[in-house]
């Protein structure tokens, strides 16, 4: 057995890329900018205090160097507030200049204890995203950057998601929202779908420290973001930082390595900007799992034991990189980029981990060029016009080709039929061209108007090395999709509003296998055209100063995805009679945040309610370890979502958050057409039974504490600990069979536990982290066993 290790000429790779972005950043240009450093009595920078612009809903808060960035400053005289809890608010007067970058010498604060002067008036970016109508739940993750986890692992600390994965580093994860999950949540890169950016470029290789926060979407999605989705949306918020650089290393257990570099750098007179995220990882996957162990000649399971995994092997890497201008008369930016991505993945099992195979593989490239574009005020004032365009170049392979069975001893025995699933050697061939077009208009200080399309037209072709005449690789299959939404804001002090229409029409063409196992097995060509009309709207009203409801519903479709049409060449299966999702969304929510001297509560609450026809449902079948979707007639969700943070000075921070969702089939009577019997009607056998294989109750706590000056000046000891729980959950249907013999994915708990040392205010950073420290068996799917026990050790260089 041979292990791949990761090859020499990465690590030259993003050393070159260290050396490039390590140079020292000029000043960052910004028209109308106003910057500065907030800084105690004893020099020291404070962190996470408001800075604002007396007058103006302009602010935002200090980072962990005491510095502030605030854009978009009106010229002229202006008055900077610093305040924060426990401090005593500083003034000081400015001359904004048109045009110019104001830097503002040090504002020294004191913690004297004057609280009737404190009027905490600056509102960061995420905190204004958090009180928008929509049910939205935003993660600012500049406080996580020391933290070993990807992006996936950071969205179990938000209410209604969850998180499921096949296995380790590179396993196929399915990301679950409010009871939808895989394409019915859409996934957003600074507003851009990424929908076909390749298997390589997703939440769990991407690092934390490429974003600034993650929008997480809970039904109702903003027209700009124009997309079909059909339970809520996450859209990842890329880092503004102007001039940085920001590289970490992890290694771990399993022989895991996890290296990202992000910088950016911006020139103070021309405006020209470049910014990159690569990131590379790598992983054995050789933990253990409690598996049968089947004798190859007789078939039979002779014993269960722990035995390692074999051959699951991960390694993926990839770069997105723009440059351009910014700030200039005629553009806020204009910026061409591309992303390059790819990765090489060992298949250990299938649906299920009683198929094991020792040498099936699945690759994936891409190259993703693209341009983006954006201008306030466009020919008049309050006109914005933004427009991104892009090609999608991604290349899948699967490759199955020995013909040999394996058991979980890494024995295998020749069998005469090649392939240890089926035999392939296929390259899937998906070309894209993506456009998202914006026009919003300010009609009044208090009214605006958005108009916003999106067109993706994917072809796909397949070329299997093994069986080059295969017909049905003959056909090109495509897929059309046109999406318009119109929305019409109003906002006012105590309450905001926004309604919207949208239309959706979607092209597609594909093959389809009639009479399929008959002497008369033929292909038939499918073409099909939809176009639906949704709509919805969002209302928030400030009930108490600190007490705010919001309610929102949405009449809401989602089309199928090529993915789901055309399967994936290996464990995923087609099926292009896939009609598209449509549902009544309703939410209702409340928050609370109160802050008393040095405390601070946040509490939240939502209501969910969802009416879904043609539910497009993932199918696990246990006999031959593959996957398909189908849909289901009508599907019901009733469910109750929470979440409390609490936080004591800078000292102690702690979470948790709950969901419970109640997700039934509502379909009393069947229809079966084109069956070998005929057609009928039937009653349906499920009717108001729990949907299965998803899981209905789960949550996620956690507290971390913070001691400063450990040791020495201007440091930080970090200690973290985190909980994951998830009640038990039926992969079928749970009124069909006996309940002893019904298929479970178990209740189950995880631990988690971190300690950090940061140094010179965050400059240089040590992490180490310990996953699953009770050892626990996990599933998140069945009979698919994540790992055991995990040690990771993170090293991280920051340069502001």
């Amino acid at each position: 057995m041979n292990i791949k290790r990761p090859a020499t000429y990465t690590f030259s790779y993003f050393l070159f890329l260290f050396l490039f972005f390590g140079s020292s950043f000029p000043s960052l240009y910004s028209q109308n900018t106003v910057t500065g450093r907030v800084i105690d009595t004893q020099k020291k920078p404070v962190y996470s205090v408001a800075v604002s612009i007396e007058g103006t809903t302009i602010g935002e808060y200090t980072n962990e160097q005491g510095e502030f960035l605030l854009t978009n400053v009106p010229a002229g005289n202006r008055t900077v507030t610093v305040s924060g809890l426990g401090l005593k608010t500083v003034k000081a007067k400015i001359n904004v200049l048109s045009g110019k970058t104001t830097v503002i010498p040090d504002i020294e604060i004191s913690n004297s204890l004057e609280l009737d002067e404190v009027v905490v008036t600056g509102k960061s970016e995420a905190r204004q995203k958090q009180e928008q109508a929509y049910a939205v739940s935003v993660l600012d993750l500049k406080k996580s950057y020391n933290t070993v986890a990807p992006l996936s692992k950071m969205l179990s600390n938000v209410s209604s998601v969850r998180i499921r994965e096949d296995g380790g580093v590179g396993s196929n994860y399915n990301f679950s929202l409010n009871g939808f999950s895989g394409n019915q949540v859409k996934f957003f890169l600074d507003g851009i779908p990424m929908d076909n950016f390749g298997s390589s470029f997703n939440l769990s290789n991407i690092s934390v420290n490429m974003a600034e926060r993650i929008e997480v979407y809970k039904g109702v999605l903003p027209v700009s973001l124009g997309a079909d989705a059909l339970g809520g949306a996450v859209n990842i918020i890329s880092r503004k930082d102007a001039n940085y650089l920001d590289a970490s290393y992890s290694i771990g257990s399993f022989n895991t390595h996890r290296i990202s570099l992000n910088g950016a750098y911006t020139d103070l007179k021309t405006g020209f900007t470049v910014r990159a995220n690569t990131f590379f990882n790598y992983s054995d996957n050789d933990y253990k799992v409690f598996v049968p162990i089947k004798d190859l000649e007789s078939g039979k399971t002779i014993e269960e034991k722990w035995v390692k995994r074999f051959h699951d092997d991960y390694k993926s890497m990839g770069i997105k990189f723009e440059t351009g201008i910014t700030n200039k008369s005629y553009a806020d930016y204009l910026l061409a980029g591309i992303i390059l991505s790819k990765n090489d993945k060992d298949v250990q099992t299938g649906a299920v981990m009683d198929a094991v195979y020792g040498g099936v593989r699945a690759k994936s490239e891409s190259m993703i060029p693209s341009i983006r574009y954006k201008k306030e005020d466009l020919f008049v004032e309050g006109l914005s016009a933004s427009l991104y365009g892009a090609y999608s170049m991604v290349n899948s392979f699967s490759i199955d080709t020995l013909a040999r069975n394996y058991n979980w001893l890494g024995e295998w025995a020749e069998k005469k039929a090649k392939g240890e699933r089926a035999y392939t050697d296929s390259k899937i061939k998906n070309r894209e061209w993506l456009a998202n077009a914006n026009l919003s208009y300010m009609i009044d200080n208090h009214q605006s108007v958005t108009l916003n399309h999106v067109f993706s037209s994917l072809n796909r072709k397949i070329h299997d090395a093994v069986d080059p005449e295969n017909e049905s690789n003959k056909i090109p299959q495509k897929l059309t999709k046109n999406i318009t939404g119109l929305g019409w804001q109003i906002k006012y002090d105590r309450w905001n509003a926004n309604v919207f229409g949208k239309m959706y029409t979607t092209n597609s063409s594909t093959y389809k296998i009639e009479n399929q196992y008959l002497s008369n097995q033929s292909l038939e060509k499918l073409t099909d055209s939809k176009t639906n009309f949704g709509y919805g709207a969002a209302f928030t009203y400030f009930i108490l100063p600190k007490l705010q409801g919001k309610l929102s519903y949405e009449k809401a479709y989602r089309l199928p995805e090529s993915s789901e049409m055309f399967g994936d060449g290996l464990v995923q299966q087609r099926n292009p009679d896939l009609k598209p999702e449509s549902s009544n969304n309703a939410n209702l929510g409340f928050i609370f945040e109160q802050i008393f001297k040095e405390h601070t509560l946040y509490v939240e609450t939502n209501l969910i309610y969802r009416d879904t026809k043609d539910f497009i449902l993932k199918d696990v079948s246990t006999a031959t370890a593959v996957t398909s979707y189908k849909n289901m007639g009508k599907v019901r969700t009733k469910g109750v979502e929470g979440g409390l943070k609490y936080q004591f000075k800078r000292l102690l921070q702690a979470g948790v958050n709950f969901t419970y969702q109640d997700i039934k089939d509502v379909q009393k009577y069947e229809k079966r057409e084109g069956s070998y019997v005929g057609n009928d009607v039937f009653e349906n056998v499920n009717y108001k039974r729990r949907i299965p294989n998803i899981p209905y109750i789960f949550g996620h706590g956690d507290i971390g504490l913070r001691f400063q000056d450990i040791a020495m000046k201007d440091t930080e000891l970090s200690l973290d600990y985190s909980l994951n729980y998830v009640w038990k959950y039926y992969l079928s249907f749970p009124g069909m069979g006996a309940k002893a013999s019904k298929k479970v994915i178990p209740e189950q708990t995880s631990h988690d536990i971190s300690l950090g040392y940061t140094m010179q205010g965050g400059k240089y950073s040590v992490i180490v982290e310990c996953t699953n420290f009770t050892d626990t068996k996990l599933y998140d799917n069945y009979r698919l066993q994540k790992p055991g026990r995990a040690f990771n050790l993170k090293l991280r260089y920051f340069l502001k």
